[in-house]
């Protein structure tokens, strides 16, 4: 299916060498043109290339009549080009090597070379021009004068007499450097290439790529599609329209594209990673497990599928499994970021807090920590009833980022369990302004603005507003929201208003009752029921609710989130 376009060049290199005329002439040279010409003749090596070249300058240098002199610069073109194609496709033949390597990058410094001499002369094919293109386009090249080469090419008065597969790769090629630049242009260069040459499937698949990256899905689907059709046993092609299809989120047909690759490439470990993260996605995490485990299973010392199979199994709450999987990792990579989130968040599922906190700690600590390790170490300290701590944490970050909407948030709640409600309004305004629909940030603040003890706080008005807000953002769903309102209304004066919305909050929390008590959640759920129906009573005895945390309340459940378990 691969087809080397090095071996190709060199093919039509050697092809454009023609007989020396008969005609001698007087000229220092002529003796060195003429043992290059024998040479030349019968060249089987390196070694023969690189002595016509030398004869070849050296005849020039020395002297030649006007005939035998354009004769001795297109032959030493075309060997330059000749020697320029022969170590060219030692590069090709050395994929596993990285072109950083010396002896490599001598091969690759020698064929530039001898390309750009070429050029130099009149008589210097296309073809020349796109050899050594591709060589710029290799790592470490200049890609601006590669498109520049390739732009001459097509400029070029002599590019019919290039045969058309050549032209149809110098399409690709050039293609490929507009693909970000001008992509109106690049696709024009994929179409011109697929018309010379339609039945290459590097080609489709080239230009599927691009239209990958451009987000013309349907598009690179269609020449996925025409690849597979040419080639129907090759699972590299399922492969990648899998992953254009989860492009599209349409998972479903991603799965069958790859059962489809599996079935021509069963020990394909490839297959099975790609369809773990799509059933991960799915939230099938018992499907993910099973096909990151058998990749575990056909290459053991591989880190990508355990820390995907230690997330399933923390998503599965299967939480030994997970750390176990997670100290495998961290064994082979002490120090990886990742391993130590995830051993962070299994050691939190199971309530394990200050392990859990320890744990971010050691990534915290790092400057070029990410903010995430940073607002979970704060999240983890409010789960373990550390709210001071939890507010040192988030500050640190809105030090940074003071319109970081998380820590904002955070903080403000943080505020709220040490009865800081002052510092949890000022919080809360100016989350509201980076996110003001969001159901949670609205809750709470509506909560605060209608139950702090202190009167320079409450604000009635303003709560009823975001309450209503945050049940209609919520399509009155939340017994929690509800009850919110009803607070509001209350500290408004308006009684009637209130009890009408609390009675609304315990009917709603009524029909949630079942799921919650099935969730192992009892006595949390008695635990609210007494207290939606002391707010009914309060309201029904006309008196606003109030309420003050001061810090020392229970430490929240594993099913709780200590941003959620708003005001209460």
């Amino acid at each position: 299916m691969k087809r080397c376009p090095w071996l190709l060049a060199m093919s039509l290199v050697v092809s454009l060498v023609v007989s020396a005329p008969t005609v001698r002439a007087e000229g220092n040279g002529q003796e060195d043109f003429d043992e290059a010409m024998r040479v030349k003749v019968t060249a089987e090596d390196m070694g023969d290339l690189n002595k016509v070249v030398e004869l070849l300058e050296s005849a020039i240098q020395k002297g030649l009549d006007v005939d035998n002199n354009d004769f001795a610069e297109e032959m030493l073109v075309e060997t330059l080009m000749q020697r320029a194609a022969q170590l060219s496709a030692v590069i090709q033949s050395a994929p596993g090597r990285r072109l950083g390597d010396a002896d490599l990058q001598k091969v690759v410094n020698q064929a530039t070379t001898d390309l750009q001499r070429a050029i130099e002369y009149d008589s210097a094919p296309p073809q020349a021009k796109v050899l050594l293109a591709q060589l710029l386009t290799l790592p470490g090249g200049d890609p601006k004068e590669a498109l520049k080469l390739l732009n001459e090419v097509f400029e070029d008065k002599r590019i019919d007499a290039m045969p058309p597969k050549m032209q149809a790769e110098s399409l690709i090629m050039r293609a490929k450097l507009l693909g970000e630049t001008d992509p109106d242009k690049a696709q024009a260069d994929f179409a011109a290439a697929i018309e010379l040459d339609g039945k290459n499937p590097e080609y489709l698949l080239a230009r599927a790529d691009f239209y990958s990256r451009q987000k013309k899905y349907d598009e690179a689907v269609a020449d996925i599609d025409a690849v597979i059709e040419l080639h129907p046993e090759v699972a590299g092609s399922y492969l990648v329209k899998a992953t254009i299809l989860r492009e599209q989120a349409k998972l479903d047909e991603a799965i069958a594209a790859l059962d489809k690759a599996a079935e021509i490439a069963p020990s394909s470990p490839g297959i099975y990673q790609q369809r773990g993260e799509i059933y991960r996605m799915q939230g099938d995490f018992p499907k993910a497990i099973e096909q990151f485990t058998k990749v575990i299973d056909m290459h053991p010392g591989l880190m990508l599928p355990l820390i995907h199979r230690s997330e399933a199994y923390l998503n599965d709450k299967q939480y030994d499994k997970a750390l176990a999987d997670i100290e495998t990792v961290m064994k082979e990579n002490p120090e990886l970021p990742v391993a130590h989130g995830l051993k962070a968040q299994t050691l939190a599922s199971l309530e394990r807090f200050p392990e859990a906190i320890e744990e971010l700690k050691k990534l915290t600590e790092d400057e070029e920590a990410q903010p995430e390790f940073q607002l979970q170490l704060a999240l983890y300290y409010l789960f373990a009833n550390q709210p001071r701590e939890a507010i040192a944490a988030y500050s640190e970050l809105l030090e940074q980022d003071g319109d970081n909407f998380p820590a904002l948030r955070g903080r403000a709640d943080a505020y709220l369990n040490i009865g800081e409600h002052a510092k949890a309004v000022a919080d809360f305004k100016k989350a509201l302004e980076v996110e003001p629909k969001e159901s949670g940030l609205l809750n709470n603040y509506a909560w605060v603005l209608a139950t702090s003890p202190d009167d320079n706080v409450r604000d009635g008005k303003l709560a009823v507003e975001l309450a209503t807000k945050a049940c209609e953002v919520t399509d009155n769903k939340e017994s929690h929201i509800l009850s919110t309102l009803a607070a509001a209304y209350a500290e408004t004066g308006d009684f009637d208003k209130a009890t009408e919305w609390s009675k609304k909050a315990i009917e709603t929390f009524e029909t949630q009752r079942e799921a919650a008590v099935k969730a192992g959640n009892q006595e949390k759920v008695d635990e609210l029921s007494k207290e939606l129906a002391a707010e009914l009573a309060t309201f029904e005895a006309k008196k606003p609710w109030r309420e003050r945390q001061t810090g020392d309340e229970k430490k929240p459940t594993s099913d709780e989130k200590p941003a959620e378990a708003e005001k209460k």
